[in-house]
């Protein structure tokens, strides 16, 4: 590996200083990202949207315009490249595109210094970076992750682009990825194929809500992940770089109607409430599946508690990190937001210029010092309503370990008194509109059954346990079906992206509990010790039991209620018909 301080840098320009400026390059597929750096310092940060396949002959002059676009004298800088172009379908290898991405910069600065960044954090000349091409390709993460290292020794990297999603932890100030190419970081989960914008909505998810059910997606490339995006306002028009699947503006208005699509359907059939229906739906899929691999990430590393978050998609990033029980910290506090939403550009710049002009590195101790002090300040996302973050309070208290304030075990017994079971749902629903709420469902008629089974033959203890526990999943399907804006959960992330969505969660609790195994197998446990200790597993402050009406004091909890409850949440008990339900549920 060439050292930097050779025969073509010392007898390169320099600035009045002495020392170099750099341009950092991050060279996609479909876009191309600059920053340029002085002393340590981001002065300027640029994108441009370009598919190399479609013109790949405009890259060279691209890059000069872009270089002349941030100001820098020509003769005065050296050039940082980090690239994924090398995957675009027009190259038959990533040798052929590393020597293709290659030849352009090459082509557009002939008399400058240029080195290229290597996935195993060094600076390669082009000419090794030619001999060695799995060295360079793909490697812009790695420079984010190590950028990152020296701000927070210990941290999970969210980046989420247009197109994928990197998930690299760092353990002790170094890079500790398990993946170092492409098809080794999808193994390990380090790289999602789910991005902001360029995702067909069919590799998201395979159904959707529409009419009080669900309709399979079609897979005719109708949406994209911009689509949903814009639609719910977490990204602006001027966001979608891309073309849109129907050649047609990238506004909300058009956005809808390509989700409409979606269902094969169009804006005559459907109104905004179902769009927004899909377009949450869709989120919550991608939040989720975002936080299952953050989570496999985090079983390698059990004591990372930080999530540092970046890219056009940090929304989605936030979710998901809270979802996995991860503080948030956007990596915009450390360089800006523009720098951060070009991060693996400005990275390059920032490792080379340090390299080159022996500019400090950041002091990554007192920075994260700093950070858990102002962690508060730092995890506040943007104010643009439930868009971008759950419903009012959640996400901060996500940040300490609790998803919700409330948990609601809804009793099996109201079910039977429909006008007492549907004015309930419409307090919740009420109320999940100031404070956020989990829903628990009893086991009611559906348990009930699974006791007359065990009366009339006899069940295993484990039997009896679990086919209870299916009964409250039966429930659950029941309450979302009829609970507006409901949306049915299994386990603890799924939780966190419902509220992402602004949608209530209905757990239904068979997987998680069969995961945990928490409670013993007695009829002395039911879904009242089962909502007692998911209100402990999430942070919630308060469960309420709601009742059937004339419910007495002796049947109100079970036998192993007072065991299961955490020492610091709050029990209320209120039946069905309670005038102040609302208010209760409101706390």
């Amino acid at each position: 590996m060439a050292d930097w301080r050779d025969e073509e840098e010392s007898t390169g320009p320099t600035t009045a200083g002495g020392a170099l400026g750099v341009i950092g390059w991050d060279i996609g597929g479909v876009n191309t990202k600059v920053a340029y750096v002085t002393d340590g310092e981001v002065r300027a940060v640029r994108g441009r949207p370009y598919e190399l396949q479609r013109d790949p002959h405009a890259l060279a002059p691209l890059l000069c315009d872009l270089a002349v676009d941030l100001g820098a004298v020509a003769g005065t800088v050296a050039h940082a490249v980090t690239m994924t172009a090398e995957l675009s379908q027009m190259f038959r290898t990533k040798r052929e595109g590393v020597a293709f991405v290659l030849d352009a910069v090459e082509s557009a600065f002939s008399s400058a210094l240029v080195r290229v960044f290597s996935v195993e954090g060094g600076f390669l000349s082009i000419a090794e970076a030619r001999d060695q091409p799995l060295l360079v390709a793909a490697a812009n993460w790695s420079a984010t992750a190590r950028v990152v290292a020296q701000y927070h020794r210990d941290a999970v990297l969210i980046d989420i682009g247009t197109t994928t999603t990197d998930i690299i932890p760092i353990v002790d100030g170094c890079v500790a990825a398990e993946g170092r190419t492409d098809p080794e970081r999808l193994v390990s989960g380090e790289l999602v194929y789910t991005g902001a914008l360029r995702t067909p909505v069919e590799a998201i998810a395979t159904h959707v809500p529409l009419a009080g059910t669900t309709a399979g997606v079609s897979a005719e490339g109708f949406a994209l992940a911009g689509d949903v995006h814009v639609w719910r306002g977490a990204l602006e028009p001027v966001e979608y770089t891309v073309p849109t699947p129907d050649g047609r503006p990238a506004t909300r208005e058009f956005a809808g109607e390509r989700l409409a699509r979606v269902v094969c359907a169009d804006r005559e059939l459907l109104d905004a409430r179902a769009i927004s229906e899909i377009a949450d739906a869709l989120t919550g899929a991608q939040v989720a599946r975002i936080a299952v691999a953050i989570e496999r990430v985090l079983a390698r590393h059990r004591s990372l508690r930080l999530a540092v978050v970046t890219g056009l998609g940090a929304f989605l990033g936030e979710a998901a990190a809270s979802a996995a029980g991860l503080r948030v910290v956007p990596l915009a506090g450390e360089l800006g937001e523009a720098a951060a939403r070009c991060a693996p550009a400005t990275s390059v710049a920032l490792l080379l210029d340090r390299a080159m002009n022996r500019v400090p590195a950041p002091d990554a101790a007192a920075t994260a010092r700093g950070s858990d002090a102002a962690v508060a300040g730092l995890i506040t996302l943007p104010p643009a309503s439930d868009v971008r973050r759950p419903a009012r309070g959640s996400m901060d208290r996500a940040t300490e370990g609790a998803l919700v304030e409330t948990v609601v075990k809804l009793g099996g017994g109201v079910l039977p008194h429909v006008e007492h079971f549907e004015a309930v749902l419409t307090a919740i629903a009420a109320a999940a509109r100031a404070r956020t709420l989990l829903i628990v469902p009893g086991g009611g008629p559906f348990a009930d059954a699974v006791r007359e089974a065990d009366r009339r033959i006899g069940l295993s203890h484990d039997a009896a346990h679990w086919m209870a526990i299916l009964a409250m999943d039966q429930y659950a399907h029941l309450i979302a079906s009829r609970l507006p804006k409901a949306m049915l959960v299994r386990e603890r992330r799924e939780i966190a992206a419902a509220l992402t969505c602004g949608r209530i969660p209905v757990l239904a609790p068979s997987l998680w509990l069969r995961a945990a195994d928490p409670l013993p197998h007695s009829w002395d446990v039911t879904s009242d010790s089962i909502a007692a200790w998911v209100a402990g597993q999430i942070g919630a402050r308060r469960l309420v039991l709601v009742k059937p009406v004339g419910a007495t004091a002796g049947s109100l909890m079970d036998p192993h209620f007072p065991q299961a409850l955490p020492a610091d949440v709050i029990p209320v008990v209120v039946t069905a018909d309670q005038k102040n339900l609302r208010a209760t549920l409101r706390g």
